[in-house]
């Protein structure tokens, strides 16, 4: 069992965090959603995409570490409209997946959202089969998909997952 640290990212911080945030994203999904970019062109778009992004109050990325070391992070956004949590990514490097860290993270995280919310929301790449398994697990539905339909849209009830990690 992995004993893990769960930081929030400190927004002022973020450019220093992009380069090994993208390179354990990177590791993951270049194998399952290869771009066909050089990995300088994806860190190019990526960024370009994240750095706005992170500019909204609501949207955060939880850095994980065992020991000393970055081994994942969680990036996510509460919708106040909706009470909902979008779950808008999960990365963890490979040699830490399978030893409880993504269970010992969301009990953590369950003591450090809003005590409002209702719903959770998420979309996994459509080749994805692993976090398509992992979000029924944590009981979403299937509901339809993205705009350009490479994922597929998942919601579920926030006590559900809660009663999971509780």
């Amino acid at each position: 069992m992995s004993t893990g640290k769960f930081l929030f990212l400190d927004k002022q911080k973020l450019e220093n965090y992009l380069p090994p945030i993208f390179r354990i994203l990177h590791s993951n999904m270049s194998i399952i959603a290869p771009t066909n970019n050089s990995y300088e062109k994806d860190f190019e778009i990526w960024s370009s995409y994240l750095i706005p992004a992170m500019q909204k109050e609501q949207r955060q990325i939880v850095l994980m570490y065992v020991g000393n070391k970055l081994v994942g992070y969680f990036q996510y956004y509460i919708n106040s409209d909706t009470d909902s949590l979008m779950m808008e990514e999960i990365q963890i490097i490979k040699d830490f997946q399978g030893v409880g860290l993504f269970s010992e993270f969301y009990k953590w995280l369950i003591k450090s959202l809003p005590k409002n919310i209702m719903y959770v929301e998420a979309y996994a790449n459509k080749r994805n089969i692993k976090s398509q398994s992992i979000l029924k697990h944590l009981g979403l539905v299937e509901l339809g998909e993205n705009k350009n339909g490479n994922s597929f849209y998942y919601k579920g009830k926030y006590a559900d997952l809660v009663n999971i990690y509780r």
